[in-house]
Parts: structure tokens; C-alpha cells; sequence
């Protein structure tokens, strides 16, 4: 780090309720997102975008993501964060409407824009009073159920897809009704939460850019590999010989190897260097989908190496996010949140617009940049580190 970190305070006893609040509604938001970024994709396709199309209208979600962090502080200072997570489910409930029901090119830039900016609360406040809420000898555990509950929103949302078919709009009306569920649910869990994450003032942020940096690469990694899978993987299986039904399946079962592996990676973050944890992650994820650029997507080996790669990107996540419970508290705490829904929105953007370009370009090279990327970052975070 190139700035010592904020004093940790005492140990405190896990709130548990803020904790199932917060993954409850990291996991419902999920659902969201693993339904709309390859069913998206898929829809554009069909209706003959170019893949450089699709990445910039998945860049559109990054770039609300990385636009509300500019609201966030004033919205610390007047909600609780219960009442904000409700609002930015209730939001992207009312988005997702919006996609049933229009066929405009346009207005979906328009609704991705949004719906990043909507569930971008989400991220920033559940994450935060995630950490605030948990004791440091358990912090990696708790990240572990946090990841596993989002991730297992990833695996059900793509499921959706062949549950509930392309057409009629379906599939986003179905995801709205169990979002609006939900954000009625967490109204009432978050009453009997106890903890509740610091003030943040905008001033905080950059002061947390500078003091840590190699935290938010890692995010922005994360960002660029997750953003790329989720919304050009499909294509890269439909453009290889699979069915869009087998599309589909591939990321659910990526997905799948993320939730079997994230109590595992808990107990690891509990027990070793996070640090260490972090570049075994990245030089993972280089390695497998360095791999799958070879592999026909029609073959065997594609399947058991997706769930790997699954499971190695959102470690890298889940060691960011301990670590930023570790070694940061009170305000420093919430901007790390901050920049970390501004880095994931980075590296978002750029994952899919590029990649596109890229494949565009030379097909078949969906998962050259993801590789090339983590693998660099695996080096860069063993020299500094």
C-alpha cells in the first residue's frame, strides 16, 4: 500500500442480521444481472448488432455504476443504508419493466445506463455495512457468504433464460416481480439490523485511491473479466457451433463452480496472507481462460474449466473485499466501497467494448484480453506486494 491505513478499531461481535440483509439483497440484484447480461446479448444478436454493439451496451451499465458514485455521499448523509438498498431494488424492478415492454435500441442504452446506476447502491452500501458489521476473525467467511449468495443469484438468472424463453419479454417481467418480492422483504429484515456504516463525505474517495491502489486494480480486474464472461461468453459459445440454450448453461455452470468454492476461499482468507490468496486468484483465472481460448466450445474440457474460471475471478473479489474490511474502518471503509463500484464500472466498460473490438476483428478471441490481463496483474501484485 502506498499509504498506512486507517487504525483498526476492536473486534466486534458479527450482526448477523446485517449480514443476511445485505446478501439477501446482493443475491435478488444477481439474479437481475445474470438474467439481463446475456439475455441482452442474445436479443441484440438476434436482431443483428454487432458484437461491438453488445460490448458498448453492456459498457452503458458500467458507466451508470460508475456515474452514481458521485451521488453516494450525498446519500449517506440523509438515508439509512437498509432504505437505500430497498430503493435501488425497487429501481431496477421498475428498469427491467421497462426492457419487457420496449424494442428501442436507444431506450435499452438508456435502461442499462440506469439499471447500473440503480443497483450501484447496492454495491456501495451493502458492502460497506457488510464489513462494518463483521468481526475481523471471521471477515473472510462472511465475504465467502456474501460471494456465494451473489453468485448463486448469477447461476439462477441465466437459468431463467430457457425457463422462460427470448420472446414476449417474459423473462424480465418474471425478474421484476421477484425483485419488487424481495425489496419488501429487506424492508423489514433491515429494521432488525444494529450496525450501520459510516458517513462518507466525497473528499474520502480520492484519499482512498491513493492509499490503495493495488485494491482497486483488483477490482477493476474483476470488473473487466466479469462484465466480458457475462455478456460476450454467450456469444462466443453460439458463434462456436452451441445452442443458445447451451450458452446459457455455460454461465450458469460457471457460476455454480463460484458457490461450491466461496465457504473454501472463506476459511483460506481466514487463515493465510489475503494478499497471497488475491494473486493465486488472478494467476488462476489467466491460466484457465488462456486455456478455453483453444478448447471448441462443443467439447467436453469447456465445461469443468468454466466452473474453475468461475470460481478463480470472483476469488478475486472476495479476497478484495476482506481485505478491505482488514485494513480500513469508519469513513475509509465506505469510500472503499465507493471506489470499489467505480473500479468494478471501469473495468466493466472496458472489458466488453474492447473484447468486442477485438473479436470483432479476430473471432474466437473472447477470453484473450481476460487472460492476458489477470496474468499481468498476478505478476504486478507479487513485485509490489
Amino acid at each position: 500500500m502506498n499509504a498506512a491505513p486507517s487504525r483498526q478499531s476492536p473486534l466486534i461481535d458479527t450482526d448477523w442480521w446485517s449480514v443476511m440483509t445485505v446478501t439477501v439483497g446482493i443475491t435478488v440484484f444477481a439474479i437481475a444481472q445474470g438474467l439481463t447480461y446475456p439475455l441482452i446479448s442474445l436479443l441484440l444478436a438476434e436482431r443483428g448488432a454487432s458484437e461491438t454493439i453488445v460490448g458498448l451496451n453492456a459498457a452503458a451499465f458500467m458507466a451508470g455504476i460508475a456515474t452514481s458514485v458521485l451521488v453516494i455521499p450525498s446519500l449517506t448523509q440523509h438515508l439509512r443504508a437498509g432504505q437505500v438498498i430497498v430503493a435501488g431494488l425497487a429501481g431496477a424492478a421498475i428498469i427491467l419493466i421497462g426492457f419487457a415492454v420496449s424494442e428501442s435500441l436507444a431506450a435499452w442504452f438508456l435502461l442499462r445506463f440506469a439499471l447500473g446506476f440503480c443497483v450501484n447502491a447496492i454495491y456501495v452500501f451493502g458492502e460497506a455495512w457488510l464489513n462494518a458489521a463483521s468481526a475481523d476473525r471471521v471477515r473472510g467467511r462472511v465475504a465467502g457468504i456474501y460471494s456465494a449468495g451473489m453468485t448463486l443469484g448469477f447461476v439462477i438468472g441465466p437459468l431463467a433464460i430457457p425457463l422462460f424463453g427470448t420472446d414476449d419479454g417474459l423473462a424480465f417481467a418474471a425478474c421484476a416481480v421477484l425483485i419488487s418480492l424481495a425489496a419488501f422483504g429487506l424492508a423489514v429484515m433491515s429494521r432488525r439490523a444494529r450496525i450501520e456504516p459510516d458517513k462518507l463525505a466525497l473528499s474520502d474517495l480520492p484519499r482512498f485511491l491513493r492509499a490503495g491502489p493495488l485494491l482497486v486494480l483488483l477490482v477493476i480486474v474483476f470488473g473487466f473479466v466479469d462484465a466480458t464472461v457475462l455478456s460476450l461468453a454467450p456469444l462466443h459459445m453460439t458463434s462456436g457451433g452451441a445452442s443458445a440454450a447451451a450458452a446459457a448453461t455455460f454461465i450458469a455452470v460457471m457460476h455454480i463452480g463460484m458457490i461450491v468454492t466461496q465457504p473454501l476461499l472463506g476459511v483460506m482468507l481466514d487463515r493465510m496472507d489475503r494478499w497471497r490468496v488475491a494473486s493465486a486468484c488472478l494467476a488462476a483465472t489467466g491460466c484457465i481462460f488462456g486455456a478455453l481460448i483453444f478448447l471448441p466450445v462443443t467439447g467436453m474440457l469447456i465445461w469443468p474449466l468454466g466452473a474453475l474460471g468461475g470460481a478463480a475471478f470472483i476469488g478475486i473479489y472476495t479476497s478484495a473485499l476482506a481485505i478491505l474490511g482488514q485494513e480500513y474502518r469508519g469513513a475509509m471503509l465506505v469510500a472503499g466501497a465507493s471506489a470499489f463500484s467505480m473500479a468494478y464500472g471501469a473495468g466493466g466498460m472496458f472489458g466488453p467494448a474492447l473484447t468486442g473490438l477485438l473479436v470483432d476483428s479476430f473471432p474466437g478471441s473472447t477470453f484473450a484480453l481476460i487472460a492476458s490481463l489477470s496474468a499481468g496483474s498476478a505478476l504486478l501484485l507479487v513485485w509490489r506486494r
